[in-house]
């Protein structure tokens, strides 16, 4: 059963790292626990200025956070007007990369991929979460892993279409290839997802060189060994993305919902 609002603390920590490829880190991360804002971005590596446009965005997102609090004392329409403010939020990064684009010519094109996650408190314990690319949030309960967001991938939409089996996507040469990023396109495209929230899940968003390298599986288990201690698990994922060649840059955050204790966040 869900405990009542005001009986819950959160903690989120975030690492990045270059992996063993990369000759730099286009990733960026955001944790904001005061504000229960939490985000992801990888930087495009294919063209220039990931690196730039995925740190605009994490800094975008932290100038507009503290709305997300001041707005929460009262609104009526809670879900709703934070679901705006997030996508505001997104709305305005995919601006703000585009106009850095705009004014560095050598860095037209530029884009990232993000995945931002809010979580709140009433009515009752939710979890905001937008994304638009191929950067993932997943939430581990109990035993079991589940996917929360959806790869803008041109391979993701064939394999909906039923055109390719999961099998034949995993293999296929264009598997990484994006059909939606912040700063591509006029109109940015994100998706927005609501999730009811108990004490003891676990939330992790990660960029696509934790999942490149590791199946879901496996994240799972490292999760869970170690579902104790979010920084560790950070950690202890992003270690094991190594091992397995480290290909990309590699990110997690993730944030521990808890029964209240001592000290912490607590509302």
């Amino acid at each position: 059963m869900t405990p009542p609002p005001g009986t819950f603390e959160w903690t989120g920590y975030g690492h990045t790292d270059r992996g063993l490829v990369r000759a730099s880190n286009q990733d960026a991360f955001l944790v904001d626990n005061r504000r229960r804002l939490w985000a992801v971005a990888d930087g495009m590596g294919g063209h220039p200025g990931g690196d730039v446009a995925s740190r605009i965005v994490m800094d975008t997102l932290a100038d507009f956070s503290p709305s997300l609090i001041r707005s929460a004392a009262t609104s009526e329409h809670h879900i709703e007007q934070q679901s705006f403010l997030l996508t505001t939020m997104a709305e305005q990064a995919h601006a703000a990369v585009r106009a850095y684009a705009d004014r560095h010519p050598t860095f037209f094109g530029m884009g990232t991929t993000l995945v931002m996650a809010h979580l709140l408190l009433v009515p009752e314990p939710r979890l905001l979460v937008l994304n638009v690319g191929d950067s993932r949030a997943y939430l581990v309960r109990g035993e079991r892993l589940t996917q929360l967001t959806r790869d803008h991938t041109f391979i993701d939409d064939e394999v909906r279409k039923g055109r390719l089996t999961p099998e034949q996507a995993a293999r296929h040469p264009d598997r990484h290839v994006l059909t939606r990023a912040i700063g591509l396109g006029t109109v940015l495209d994100s998706d927005l997802f609501t999730f009811e929230l108990l004490a003891g899940d676990l939330l992790l968003l990660c960029s696509d060189g934790l999942t490149k390298m590791l199946p879901d599986e496996r994240i799972s288990e490292i999760a869970r060994s170690h579902r104790d201690d979010p920084s560790e698990m950070s950690h202890a994922l992003i270690q094991a993305a190594i091992d397995a060649g480290g290909i990309d840059n590699v990110t997690v955050v993730s944030c521990a919902l808890t029964g209240m204790r001592d000290g912490g966040n607590t509302h």
